[in-house]
Formats: structure tokens, C-alpha cells, sequence
């Protein structure tokens, strides 16, 4: 477990997967930016049960306040460069604008830099998503420039802000 002031990162559990699972389809608390793509349930469970929603390039850890799952945020690889990404989501919407997330990235952020030999982490962000765009920058991240027309979320392609934290930047922190 990573422990913060006040949440705690931790790996998935074989008893999380039914709660977890229902909070991942729940479209209601995606909010206006999160993908709405629905996860399979035979992949979902079939990711956790061959590798515990943990590799070497793709992980998913719980964010909890509580004792309880108020979100997720996971890392996966970049095709061109010697980094990760990190994406994120706080499924309690009560939480939301109060800094949970903005702690989870920290976390995330020193944990990926001392156990993975990379050099950059990146975020990207919806265009208009001000409250991820918040976090990215009170976490340190360096805003890069737009990737025009990157997503297609809601019926839509959409711009993306690029976002990227260097491990000689995050040492500095």
C-alpha cells in the first residue's frame, strides 16, 4: 500500500472485483470527460486474474478514503518514448474538487519514479475539463500543447491537452 494524508493507493484484490467492476460500468459518475466506453466483464476479471491489474507497463491501483473505493488511477505505456501515462478517475462524486485526486497523483507519481527505470510521465486531459487540468498542474505536470481531435468520447472527437512531468522535475518537488 502507498499511504497519503488522506488516502491510501492500493493493488486490486480478488474481493474488490464484483464492487469495482459495478463502479467502472456506472456511467452516472464518469462526469463529462471520463471515456463512456463500458468495460467487458469476462476481460475486466480476465485482466485481474492473469496478471492482478499489475505489469511491468500497465497497472491499476485503488484510490481509498476510509477503508473505502472512492476511485482508481492506473499507468500504461507510451509507444515512443521512454515514459508512462497516468489516467485516473474518482468515482465518489461527493470527493470530487477536494483534493483526493490531486494526492493520488502525487502518490502515483513518486511511486512510478522510484520503482520504474523512465524518464517522463504524462497526462492528458479533455479539452474544457478544468478541474484535470488543475490536477495536472498542482501535481507538477508541464502543460506540452493540444493533440487535435485525439478522442472520440460522447459522440465526438475532441482535443486533448498534453501534460508531462520529468523525473529531474519531480525530484525537485
Amino acid at each position: 500500500m502507498i499511504r497519503g494524508k488522506n488516502i491510501t493507493l492500493r493493488t486490486v484484490r480478488d474481493t474488490d472485483l464484483d464492487a469495482l467492476y459495478d463502479l467502472w460500468s456506472d456511467i452516472s459518475n464518469r462526469g463529462d470527460y471520463y471515456p463512456t466506453e463500458l468495460p467487458s466483464q469476462v476481460e475486466f476479471k480476465k485482466r485481474f486474474q492473469e496478471h492482478g491489474m499489475l505489469e511491468e507497463t500497465k497497472g491499476t491501483f485503488l484510490i481509498c478514503a476510509e477503508d473505502q473505493i472512492i476511485g482508481a488511477i492506473s499507468y500504461f505505456g507510451a509507444m515512443y518514448y521512454n515514459g508512462l501515462e497516468i489516467g485516473y478517475i474518482l468515482f465518489d462524486t461527493a470527493r470530487r474538487n477536494k483534493g483526493y485526486m490531486t494526492e493520488a497523483v502525487g502518490l502515483m507519481v513518486k511511486y512510478l519514479f522510484d520503482a520504474k527505470k523512465i524518464n517522463r510521465l504524462q497526462l492528458t486531459v479533455i479539452r474544457g475539463n478544468v478541474a484535470s487540468r488543475r490536477v495536472a498542474e498542482k501535481s507538477g505536470f508541464q502543460f506540452e500543447g493540444v493533440v487535435r481531435g485525439a478522442i472520440f468520447q460522447r459522440g465526438e472527437n475532441r482535443d486533448l491537452e498534453l501534460f508531462s512531468l520529468l523525473r529531474a522535475e519531480a525530484a525537485g518537488r
